[in-house]
Parts: structure tokens; C-alpha cells; sequence
């Protein structure tokens, strides 16, 4: 009978398979997802001019802008007085978790302003857009915001 002999050959093979289960392993457990900063990005770049250049341009126009002041209770938006949006949105985005993002129709309250609760954010960084229209114009206001709990 044949006693088994362990030889550098079978070391090596044993450490070259650990190191791919190993490297496999770590593969599986990254799960980094693909998501696109945006679903329709072709579409997107194209209308790139109108829809935030212009946009953008409008706002920068506009004698009295609104304001965005963090409160303990969420990012207060302000609109001047002579600023009524026929419509719009606030969405914040998350750079690496879509499912993060905060989308928020643009509707005031009697004071002309908005709140984004603290309750739908978590701690990190923010992409902002705000965005209305007005007549017919679109307006877009970007600003980066970092979100801590009070």
C-alpha cells in the first residue's frame, strides 16, 4: 500500500485554489450594483442645453433667488414672494445609492416655502435639484449639500 505524499506541487495548487476562493469570495460579497446616476442618460445629454444650462442661466436672471437653510428638522427651501412655481420638484441624489435618493413634489405652503423632512435623508452627501417651472420656463438651482443628524 501507497502511503500519500504530500509534495510542493500540491501546496501550491492548494494555495493558488484558497487565494481564487478567496478572491471569489470577495466578488460576491462586494455586490457593488450598477446603477446609472440616470436611467435615460442619452436622452439626458442631448437635451443637456435646455434643460439645465438655460434652465440655470434663468435663475441666475431672477432679482430675488430661493434660499436653502438646514434646520434640525430638514433643509428649509424659501421662494421670494414673487417667485409661484406652476410646477416642479426637489430631488436629492445620492451618488452611489438610488435607493437613497429623495424625490419631492414642488407644492408651498402658505409661507412660500418647502421642507425636506430630516426623517427621509440619512447622513452623507446630497445632489440637489431644484427645479420649476413658470410660466411655460424651466428654472433649476444645483447645490451640494452633506446631511448630518442634528
Amino acid at each position: 500500500m501507497s502511503k500519500f505524499k504530500f509534495t510542493w506541487g500540491h501546496g501550491v495548487m492548494l494555495g493558488l485554489g484558497s487565494f481564487i476562493l478567496f478572491i471569489l469570495t470577495l466578488i460576491y460579497l462586494a455586490d457593488v450594483s450598477g446603477d446609472l446616476v440616470n436611467d435615460d442618460y442619452y436622452e439626458t445629454s442631448i437635451n443637456y442645453q435646455t434643460n439645465d444650462i438655460d434652465a440655470r442661466n434663468r435663475v441666475g436672471q431672477l432679482k430675488n433667488k430661493p434660499k436653502i437653510t438646514k434646520q434640525a428638522n430638514g433643509y428649509n427651501i424659501q421662494f421670494p414672494q414673487d417667485i409661484i412655481p406652476d410646477s416642479g420638484q426637489v430631488y436629492l441624489m445620492r451618488g452611489a445609492f438610488k435607493k437613497e435618493d429623495v424625490v419631492i413634489p414642488l407644492k408651498l405652503n402658505a409661507r412660500n416655502q418647502i421642507l425636506v423632512p430630516a426623517a427621509k435623508l440619512k447622513p452623507g452627501e446630497y445632489d440637489m435639484r431644484i427645479t420649476w417651472f413658470n410660466d411655460g420656463e424651466p428654472y433649476l438651482i444645483k447645490k451640494t449639500l452633506i446631511w448630518s443628524m442634528p
